[in-house]
């Protein structure tokens, strides 16, 4: 069982009471923090307001990083999150002194790396390799251990000056306009997890997200006989439509795999049209009970 997914089941154990839209707002915010003596409320901006905001003199000993570190981190948690990005826009800090600080950081179990998938095209004899191509290289992307740091990051760092002086409006204000995509990205790992149950009978044997020179994507998951389901996730409170297939459908055309089928994860549901769609995969909240509650 992967992490996400075992860390996930774990999470429900302790909240069972809540449901699946608050297990996962909830998840991404509280996993890696210590569990032990809290209580969830369903609204997960009161649980931050409690929980983290009103005691962040107490928190953030345990965040105490020097001035480099701490922008290293505010960086990756509001960035694109390709390693080599986050080595050239790190102007503060060289590239070099950067290279150890993220090495520092990889031993501390702070952040880890998410291996790319893509394949860059090789030399053949007496063939060259296309312009765009030359001195090209693949990049990893990073990425947080635990959620808890990352939600730290990105929402309660920047706005440290401002709570030392017991100032909290603004950081809360904040959390509430950039909560919706901060999730979307722990809603694409457990829908990573999700496409690789058994109960769908899809026998996947590799998902995770993809990304090229050109472009990326959320779910790129391949089955038993080397071919390939893409898919999208949406965690926002507007139904997904059949112009989300159909810009997907346009963004597989600029990949060199056999994509047998498409699928699609909602927070809200789909169109009445879009259900009635052939060669589609749906995947609404309900379908995530089957990471946990079997």
């Amino acid at each position: 069982m992967s992490n996400i997914k075992n860390n996930f089941k774990n999470f429900y154990i302790k909240f069972a009471y809540l449901n699946t839209k608050e297990l996962i707002e909830n998840f991404a915010v509280f996993e890696g923090f210590e569990l032990n003596n809290i209580t969830l409320d369903n609204n997960v901006f009161e649980n931050i307001k409690t929980i983290v905001v009103q005691n962040y003199h107490k928190i953030k000993e345990k965040f105490y990083f020097d001035k480099d570190k701490k922008l290293i981190l505010q960086k990756l948690a509001g960035g694109d999150r390709k390693q080599y990005s986050l080595y050239r826009n790190t102007k503060e800090i060289s590239q070099t002194r950067g290279r150890i600080l993220h090495k520092e950081l990889y031993q501390n179990n702070i952040i880890k790396k998410e291996p790319t998938r893509e394949k860059i095209p090789q030399r053949e004899k007496n063939r060259y390799i296309k312009k765009e191509f030359r001195g090209y290289y693949p990049e990893d992307k990073i990425k947080f251990v635990k959620n808890f740091d990352r939600f730290w990051y990105t929402f309660i760092s920047p706005f440290s000056d401002e709570l030392e002086q017991g100032y909290k409006q603004d950081c809360i204000n904040y959390i509430q306009n950039g909560f919706e995509k901060y999730v979307s990205l722990t809603f694409e790992e457990l829908s990573n997890e999700l496409i690789k149950e058994e109960f769908f009978n899809l026998n996947i044997v590799e998902s995770g997200g993809y990304w090229n020179k050109y472009t990326e994507y959320d779910i790129l998951a391949k089955n038993k006989d080397n071919r390939y389901i893409l898919g999208e996730c949406k965690w926002t409170n507007q139904k997904i439509c059949k112009n989300t297939l159909r810009k997907l459908q346009n963004k597989a055309k600029n990949l060199d795999f056999e994509i047998v089928n498409f699928a699609l994860f909602s927070k809200n549901g789909f169109s009445k049209s879009l259900k009635k769609e052939r060669n589609i995969l749906l995947f609404d909240l309900s379908d995530f009970r089957k990471l946990y509650d079997r």
